[in-house]
C-alpha cells in the first residue's frame, strides 16, 4: 500500500517566540514502487517532511497513514515502520560506530529476531549490494575506508533490514561525479526491485535523470507536484522561485533560441542528446 500524508501540519517551538512552522498543510500519496524526488531551497520544509514520514518527528497536525494505519497513533506498533522504512541521512558515514564493518551493518538487526545465520546472510546481501566483496571487507574496522566507501557502509546498514521504503536525505551530498553516478545507479536497481525511493536533494540534475516524479516544497507547502518533465518545462518559474535548473534544460532553452527545434522538457542529459539529434535528423553514434 501507498504511504498517505494528509494535511500535515510541523511546528517547531509552538507558543514561544521562536515558533516557527516547518510544514503547512501538505497532502501527498508516495505510490509502492515509485522513485519520487523532493526538490527546494534550504529551510523549505524537505528534511522536515521525510522525517515526519519516517516516524521521527510528530506532526502538530495531520495523519501519515501506512498499510491502513496512522504512525503517530500513540498504539501504533513502531517495530512494523521500523521494518517497512528505512532513512539515510545526509554523510550517513558519520553515524558508523562499530569495530568491524560486519557489525555495524547488522546493527539494526540486533532486535530483529533473526538467527546468527539469518542475519549473517543479510548483511552479505547488504554489502554485496552496495558493491562490497563481503569476505574482503566484513572484518574491517569501518573508519578505515575511504569517505565514498564508509557512505556505502551506512546505507547497507540501512538496505539490512530490507525495507519497503528507503528515504534518502541528500544522499550525493560531497561525493566526486563517478561515486555519485555509481550510487544512483544503484538506488535506481534497487527502485526496479519493487523498493520504494524517496529522494531529497538540492541536484535537479540527477533528480531530472533519476526520479519519475517531482515534489517541489516552498515555505512548508507542497507548491508543485509532476514529473521532472512538467516540472522543469516551466523554466521561468524555476528560476522566479530560485530552485536549481538542471544544465541540460539550460541548454535546450539556449538551442531553441538559437534556432534548433528543441522540446522545452527536457529533464536530462540523455533526453537532451536524443532531442538534437532528432532536430538534427541523425541519429545515435
Amino acid at each position: 500500500m501507498p504511504i498517505t500524508v494528509t494535511n500535515l501540519t510541523c511546528v517547531y517551538g509552538a507558543g514561544t517566540p521562536f515558533e516557527t512552522t516547518a510544514l503547512r498543510d501538505v497532502s501527498v500519496t508516495v505510490e509502492n514502487g515509485s522513485f519520487v524526488g523532493i526538490l527546494g531551497r534550504t529551510g523549505c520544509g524537505k528534511s522536515t517532511l521525510i522525517q515526519v514520514m519516517a516516524g521521527l518527528l510528530t506532526p502538530t497536525a495531520g495523519t501519515v497513514i501506512l498499510d491502513g494505519q496512522d504512525i503517530h497513533a500513540r498504539r501504533y506498533d513502531r517495530s512494523i515502520l521500523r521494518r517497512k522504512v528505512g532513512i539515510v541521512f545526509q554523510y550517513p558515514e558519520c553515524q558508523l560506530f562499530e569495530t568491524t564493518v560486519e557489525k555495524d551493518v547488522a546493527f539494526g538487526l540486533k532486535h530483529s529476531g533473526l538467527s546468527a545465520a539469518e542475519k549473517q546472510a543479510r548483511v552479505r546481501w547488504a554489502l554485496e549490494t552496495v558493491g562490497f566483496s563481503f569476505e574482503k571487507v566484513h572484518d574491517q574496522p569501518p573508519m578505515g575506508l575511504s569517505g565514498g566507501e564508509k557512505r556505502r557502509v551506512a546505507i547497507a546498514g540501512v538496505l539490512a533490514t530490507k525495507p519497503e521504503y528507503l528515504i534518502l536525505d541528500e544522499p550525493i551530498a560531497g561525493l566526486d561525479p563517478l561515486g555519485r553516478e555509481a550510487f544512483l545507479q544503484l538506488i535506481t536497481e534497487l527502485n526496479r526491485g519493487g523498493m520504494t525511493i524517496l529522494m531529497v536533494s538540492h541536484n535537479a540534475d540527477c533528480l531530472g535523470a533519476y526520479a519519475r516524479r517531482l515534489l517541489v516544497l516552498e515555505d512548508g507547502q507542497l507548491v508543485r507536484d509532476g514529473t521532472p518533465e512538467e516540472i522543469y518545462a516551466d523554466l521561468d518559474w524555476m528560476r522566479a522561485h530560485r530552485l536549481g535548473v538542471p544544465q541540460s534544460r539550460t541548454a535546450a532553452a539556449l538551442l531553441k533560441q538559437g534556432g534548433l527545434d528543441i522540446p522545452q522538457d527536457i529533464a536530462s542529459y540523455d533526453a537532451l542528446l536524443a532531442a538534437v539529434l532528432r532536430a538534427k535528423g541523425g541519429a545515435r553514434p
